[in-house]
Formats: structure tokens, C-alpha cells, sequence
């Protein structure tokens, strides 16, 4: 965001330093005058001045860099390059200077054959050029060998509903499809400048109805000012949006992420997400992990391993929604060069991570890659997405939808519309570099059992295998909303705990839809979460026991140690753990090996510090089934472990 116009001011200023011929001082005062209405974004006003100087004195070289420059920034590489070829004469100054210059314009035009043609013009005796040259020409011919691979492109605008008349870009979706934010450099059009009056970056978000996205419209105060906020991220359920803003007070340093959380059709006001987060230096491209805690970012503090390295953070969600960050971790030189590194998008399965960068093999300005989890706390070597998804251009801002199978982006090359940056949507099906796990996902709302009024808790859903949070986040505090996203091939368990509060237990079988439940196991879109009271059950979904026997398998650790923290949380409050069977065996047989199970669950929680006295234990056999015992879906139904509230 600001860094790049920073640069870009800067390099007018080298430009304006670069007198080397016999200027007179009116030549001088007229590039000064040319260079400052560049800056101010009048193109066409300083385009006649540079002509002028050109026309009138060849050999003062700078005019002629500054309008090729200029050219460039109205998407005319056409006229760029011809006012470079105009000065790239043997007998003109500066002559390696202006061919490395030409050879980064074809570069850049993706004509890498004219590219290398023009580096090699540039003489060994030229030593500094002549070296620059050298990377250009191998970049060439990396690029020339992702030509001559493509990868399956599919790709469509995604339509005015989206996009708007000015550039489009930074796309961010939720995993359900269902909200979609951009940001929009409003009052900026192709070929013109960013520097002209009311030009300024805001967010800006759409909702789908009926298959088919709403306008796209201004986010609101919440997070949009008369200044620059861009770079968002949306979080998978859809609960937390991170932008950046640039020179704000309540800023670290030049720009800061910062977070608002949604409620209802409403965002709170922008929170600074502080430090270790934000520093005095440059912080950008937040996105969050469907964990809910790590925040991956790119900053440009020192520790790092080149000039804009990925971040990441530990992150707490609190009961309120808010959040906490702590032990910045940068992802070590696998992943981060020695050139800019930035763009972090980690994907819905927490394994894949794309971002851009400039200093790996590549088609040339910056490339999308792909990195995985390599399973032992780091990261496998990053790819490069190939071409035609990466070309001579810089790509950055790629995301992937939560299923894996689409992936959105912004460019200005794709069609050569005149509508400058838009947002696209790229067919990933036919890719060899998809996600590394395919998700699925369940929406719902969870209310008050008794008043059906929305209530904000704290959602868990973990691996049963493995015992692991794989995502976390909080309901919508007007509304109930959640949605909560998984690898679809693997069995997880869910966790809604809201404190005063029985916790809701669910799990979620693998190759299945994600479909809440009813005590009775029939399916739901809410759940009703009882407040505590004496008499009130909840079942334990999430409890597992070796076949006919009483023994606990390591799988219900997690959920057992949800019922220690109920515990903590309600230091008053006694229990029954109830088990219970099917109707196959012996009714003195289900009675003793229910009454065993719950005895099981006991002992656990005794050993994890929950006072005996506050606990009690009971089997009730196939005496309270909940489900038909004549199908195997009802049995397991009734298999199963309570608890109910006998003292508050």
C-alpha cells in the first residue's frame, strides 16, 4: 500500500538527481515542474513539458526515462517503449543505462525473446549494468520454461457485481461462499494516476442471494476513512475481517492490521491489534488460520531473512470475541528470500499457504507460490503456480476458496478491458497444486433453549484422532450465526460452551455432511443450549470405549477434558455421569457395563482434579433408549454417556 507510493515519489527523485550534460537552468526548473505534476497525478499536463525537453536537448537523458516511466504507469507499453528505443543509440548518453531499461520494458511486456535480445547488447565493460543485465537474461529463461509448461487455466470476470468502475483487487471469501470483500482504490481508473484527487483505498463487501452476489458496497465507518484501508482478510466464518491502514494516530508505525469483528449486518469499530502484532515498521496482509490461532502477516521488521519476510503469530480468541497475539515467529528462509515476500494466504485445511514473492525462480515482477506443512513444524519447498496463472506481471492477492476447487484474483492483463484491476475466479480442478485436504463445512445458529434468543459462545471443533483443535472462533453476538469448516475425510468432534451455560457436544462423521443434531440424533440448524439447572442433561458424543469393554480410548480426552473445564468454571455445581447401551445383551449385562463406562469417565476427571464429592456415577442400561434400536444409526444413538445437573 503506502510503501509502494513511497517508491514511487522516490524514483522521481533519482530521476531528478540524474544530471549529467549541459542542462540549462530553465531545462532543470521544467523537469522539476513535469516531475511535480507527476506526482500530483497530472499525467497529461507533464506529458507536453517532457516532450518539449526531448525535442529540444536529446542528450539530457532524464526527460526521456521519466516519459517512458510515465507511459508506463497509463498502461501504454507501446508508447513506453518506443521512447526508449528513441535514446537506446550507441552514441546517446547513459547507453547501458537506457537498454537495461528497454530490456525490462520488453520484460515486462512479456516478450522475454526481445528481453534477452536487449540484455545482450549491454557490454562487460559496462560492469554494473552488464551484471543486472545477466539476471535478466536468466530470469528470461526461467520464465521461457514455465511458457513452455502451462498449466490448465480457466478463469472468469466475476461480473459488475463485483467489480467496480475503478481497481478491484484483494479478494477474501468465507467458507461457505457466501460473503466476499475486495478493496477498491476508488477514483482510480486505468491510466490514471494514484495520486489524484479523492484517490483513496476502502473495503468494500458483497453477500450472496439466490446464487448470485449483491452489489458490491462500501463496508461502512467501522474500518473505512478518508485515508487508505485495504489488504483485508476475512476470516472463514465470516466472524472477523483484518485490514491494514496506513498513517493512522492510534498507529505503531506506517501502516498497522487491525481487526473488527462482525455483529449481526454490523462491524465493530477498527481495533489495533497492537503488539507484537504491529511495530514501528510495516505490517500487511493479515490472514487469519481456520484454527483461529495463528495470524499470518508480512512485515518488514528486522529478524527477518530478507526485505518483507511472512510472520506469523499466536493468536486467543476470548469469550467476548476479542483478541489476543503473542510470540512472533518468522517462517524461516524455506519459505522467505532475500527479495520481498508478502500476500500470505493460509488456506481453509491450515496446510497450504500461498503467497508472492520476487526472489525465487519465476516469470518475473512478483509470483504466486504454493507451500505445505511438511509435519515436522515447517514448510516444503514452495512452487511456483505456473503459467499462464503467473506472468511477466506481478500476481499477488490469490486466495482459495475453502473446498479448493476455485481460487480468486485480481489483474490488469487478463483481459485488457480498460477497467484497470478486476477480480477473477480461477478454475483449480484440473491443478497438480490444490490444497492439501479437501473441507466441508456446517452453518447453524445457536440460541437459548428456552427463549430461542441468540447467544454468542465459543465453538471448538477438533480432530477425534488426533485430539487437536483444527477450528475455533465465536457465534455472532446478535445473531448465532457460526459456521465451522473441516477436512472432509476424517472424523471430528464439536465443542459450544457459553459460561453459565450446559456445553453442546456433537461429532461429525467422516465422508459425511457436517449436520448438527438433536439430542435424538435428528439433524438441526440450531443449537439450543440449556442454561444450567438441576435435572438438565447434556451427552457426551465424544466418548469412546474399546468394544465391550469400560475402557476410555485416548479419542475422549478432549471432550473429557471440556467437562473438567465446565467444572472450573462452575466451581458449585454437582453431576450425575450416566452411561447407557443398546438393547443387544443381557439386560444385567448392559447395566453393568454402562454402569462401568460412566465409572470410567469418573475416574478420569478425578485424576484431572475434579472433586469426588462432586461427582457421582450411575448405569441405566438399554432402560432410556433415545433412538429406534432397530436400525445400527439408532443404536449408536443410545450408546452413549450423560450428564445431568443434581446440584448448582
Amino acid at each position: 500500500m503506502t510503501k509502494m507510493k513511497k517508491t514511487f515519489i522516490l524514483l522521481f527523485s533519482l530521476f531528478l538527481a540524474f544530471s549529467t550534460y549541459a542542462e540549462t537552468k530553465k531545462e532543470i526548473k521544467a523537469y522539476e515542474t513535469a516531475v511535480l505534476l507527476m506526482n500530483e497525478g497530472k499525467y497529461k499536463e507533464a506529458i507536453p513539458i517532457l516532450k518539449d525537453l526531448i525535442r529540444n536537448n536529446k542528450e539530457y537523458i532524464a526527460p526521456s526515462w521519466t516519459l517512458a516511466d510515465l507511459y508506463g504507469r497509463m498502461n501504454n507499453d507501446e508508447k513506453k517503449i518506443a521512447t526508449l528505443i528513441y535514446i537506446a543509440k550507441p552514441n546517446m548518453p547513459n547507453y547501458a543505462a537506457t537498454l537495461l531499461r528497454l530490456g525490462k520494458a520488453y520484460h515486462e511486456t512479456c516478450n522475454y525473446e526481445k528481453a534477452m535480445e536487449t540484455y545482450k547488447t549491454i557490454s562487460p565493460s559496462d560492469a554494473t549494468f552488464y551484471k543486472r543485465a545477466q539476471i535478466g537474461i536468466k530470469q528470461c529463461e526461467d520464465a521461457l520454461e514455465f511458457v513452455a509448461k502451462p498449466v490448465p487455466f480457466h478463469y472468469k470476470n466475476m461480473g459488475n457485481n463485483i467489480n467496480t468502475e475503478f481497481d478491484d483487487y484483494w479478494p477474501s471469501i468465507t467458507a461457505d461462499g457466501s460473503f466476499f470483500s475486495t478493496t477498491v482504490k476508488l477514483n482510480k481508473r486505468q491510466g490514471e494516476s494514484e495520486f489524484g484527487k479523492g484517490v483513496h483505498e476502502d473495503i468494500f463487501i458483497s453477500q450472496k442471494a439466490n446464487g448470485a452476489w449483491d452489489k458490491i458496497k462500501n463496508v461502512g465507518r467501522a474500518m473505512n476513512t478518508i485515508g487508505n484501508e485495504g489488504a483485508q482478510s476475512i476470516s472463514l466464518d465470516g466472524r472477523y475481517m483484518f485490514f491494514v491502514a496506513c498513517d493512522r494516530t492510534s498507529g505503531f508505525g506506517g501502516c498497522d492490521i487491525y481487526y473488527s469483528i462482525r455483529e449481526g449486518d454490523s462491524w465493530t469499530p477498527a481495533i489495533n491489534a497492537g503488539s507484537p502484532v504491529n511495530s514501528r515498521h510495516w505490517e500487511t496482509y493479515p490472514t487469519l488460520s481456520p484454527t483461529g490461532d495463528e495470524l499470518y502477516f508480512a512485515s518488514d521488521r528486522p529478524g527477518g531473512v530478507g526485505k518483507s519476510d511472512i510472520w506469523k503469530v499466536k493468536v486467543s480468541i476470548q469469550k467476548d470475541g476479542y483478541l489476543k497475539f503473542s510470540d512472533p515467529v518468522n517462517l524461516g528462509p524455506v519459505v522467505n528470500t532475500k527479495e520481498d515476500d508478502f500476500s500470505p494466504f493460509i488456506h481453509a485445511d491450515n496446510q497450504t499457504l500461498y503467497y508472492s514473492s520476487k526472489g525465487m525462480k519465476g516469470l518475473g515482477g512478483y509470483d504466486i507460490y504454493v507451500t505445505y506443512k511438511d509435519g515436522k513444524g515447517g514448510w516444503t519447498t514452495p512452487q511456483n503456480m505456473g503459467y499462464p496463472i503467473n506472468t511477466c506481471r506481478d500476481e499477488f492477492g490469490f486466495v482459495v476458496n475453502a473446498f479448493g476447487d476455485k481460487a480468486y484474483y485480481a489483474s490488469d492483463g487478463q483481459e485488457k478491458n480498460g477497467r484497470g484491476k478486476e477480480i477473477y475466479e480461477l478454475d483449480l480442478t484440473e491443478g497438480n497444486l490444490l490444497p492439501a485436504k479437501k473441507m466441508k463445512f456446517a452453518t447453524g445458529k445457536i440460541v437459548d433453549a428456552t427463549t430461542n434468543q441468540p447467544i454468542q459462545a465459543t465453538i471448538d471443533v477438533f480432530s477425534v484422532e488426533t485430539n487437536r483443535v483444527v477450528f475455533r472462533s465465536v457465534s455472532d453476538k446478535k445473531t448465532g450465526d457460526f459456521i465451522s469448516c473441516v477436512p472432509e475425510n476424517e472424523e471430528y468432534g464439536v465443542n459450544v460452551n457459553k459460561k453459565g451455560y450446559l456445553f453442546y457436544s456433537d461429532n461429525f462423521a467422516a465422508k459425511k455432511p457436517m449436520k448438527l443434531k438433536t439430542p435424538d440424533g435428528k439433524e438441526s440448524n440450531s443449537v439450543k443450549m440449556d442454561k444450567i439447572e438441576v435435572g438438565k442433561k447434556m451427552t457426551l458424543r465424544n466418548i469412546f470405549f474399546d468394544f465391550d469393554k469400560a475402557t476410555l480410548k485416548k479419542q475422549s480426552f478432549i471432550e473429557l477434558n471440556h467437562v473438567v473445564q465446565f467444572m472450573k468454571e462452575n466451581p458449585t455445581v454437582k453431576i450425575q455421569l450416566s452411561g447407557h447401551t443398546d438393547y443387544k445383551g443381557s439386560a444385567e449385562y448392559n447395566m453393568t457395563l454402562s454402569a462401568d463406562r460412566a465409572k470410567a469417565a469418573l475416574e478420569y476427571l478425578a485424576k484431572k482434579g475434579v472433586p469426588r464429592e462432586r461427582m457421582e456415577y450411575k448405569g441405566y442400561g438399554k432402560t432410556q433408549p433415545i433412538a429406534d434400536n432397530s436400525t445400527e444409526e439408532g443404536r449408536a444413538l443410545n450408546r452413549r454417556t450423560e450428564i445431568m445437573i443434581i446440584a448448582k
